[in-house]
């Protein structure tokens, strides 16, 4: 039951043959390799089939190529025998914005924080479209942070905001919350400015995401905040701004463009209903 090739297939294809075949994953791999085998056979559904997807998303694959050449051994850093990001991270940005902005210049401010993360666990994996895809926030010149779901386990971790790419690496990670930083190699980014306390948020605040939903790179959203609550002991921002696969570890802002929550989990169930973590959780 070898593992069926899957370079020549289509990103939107791909993507729903791997959401039909995942469950098998806990089977076995010969099972999910039949799977995927059946679903690359079978006649591509007409929505499948269409242009649109692969001509607006991008192929964030092809940045493995095109980059500089990875450590000959790279293995993935264990995250935990890394520091808590709380124990690791600089001061907490404190510029604290108290002018509301009109949606365009809340994405204008916040947009060159933000960053796609693409990873992969070795250039093996790579072959057979093991590619996780991700976003990232940058709070210092560079350290950014993301979701531990995005990047642990996977040893090659690239950065991409439109034509700038840069290696990455694991720094610091709390697994059991979804907190990871990363830090990149040679680019200089720029922080946001603000991060804010989750005991100011208020029910019915304008929301905004920016992340990289379905690889659609630093894509605005807007919503309301609907919620704070508390799971598994970590504070998270309820939202009804829209988040998708991509935009996990994205950020989620208020009106005046301070970060209030990396964004991790949407519920496919119901409709607005989103999550985030809230952003001072790093710093704990």
């Amino acid at each position: 039951h070898p593992t069926p090739d899957l370079a020549a297939v289509p990103p939107l294809r791909l993507q729903a043959i791997e959401h039909r075949c995942r469950y098998l994953r806990r089977t076995g791999i010969a099972p999910y390799n039949d799977c995927l085998k059946q679903a690359i056979e079978a006649p591509a559904r007409q929505a499948e089939k269409s242009s649109p997807d692969d001509e607006l998303t991008p192929d964030y694959a092809k940045i493995f190529a095109d980059s500089p050449a990875d450590k000959p051994a790279a293995t993935p850093v264990a995250a935990a025998s890394l520091p808590k990001p709380g124990d690791f991270l600089p001061r907490r940005p404190d510029r604290i914005a108290a002018t509301a902005l009109a949606p365009s210049d809340v994405f204008k401010k916040v947009a060159p924080s933000i960053w796609v993360v693409v990873a992969t666990p070795s250039r093996a994996e790579l072959r057979v479209r093991n590619v996780a895809l991700g976003s990232a926030v940058a709070i210092s010149e560079h350290l950014l942070l993301t979701n531990c779901h995005v990047v642990k386990d996977r040893a090659i971790i690239k950065l991409v905001q439109e034509g700038t790419r840069d290696n990455a690496t694991l720094v610091a990670a709390d697994e059991a919350s979804d907190r990871c930083v990363i830090k990149a190699e040679a680019v200089t980014l720029t922080p946001v400015a603000g991060v804010r306390s989750i005991e100011s948020l208020a029910v019915g605040e304008r929301a905004f995401a920016v992340g990289a939903p379905l690889s659609f790179e630093r894509t605005l959203s807007e919503g309301l905040v609907s919620a704070v609550r508390t799971r598994g002991g970590r504070a998270m921002v309820q939202t009804s701004a829209a988040i998708s696969p991509g935009s996990s570890g994205g950020g989620l802002f208020d009106e005046r463009g301070n970060l209030i929550g990396i964004t991790t989990l949407t519920y496919r169930v119901a409709q607005n209903l989103n999550f985030a973590i809230a952003a001072e959780e790093f710093w704990k």
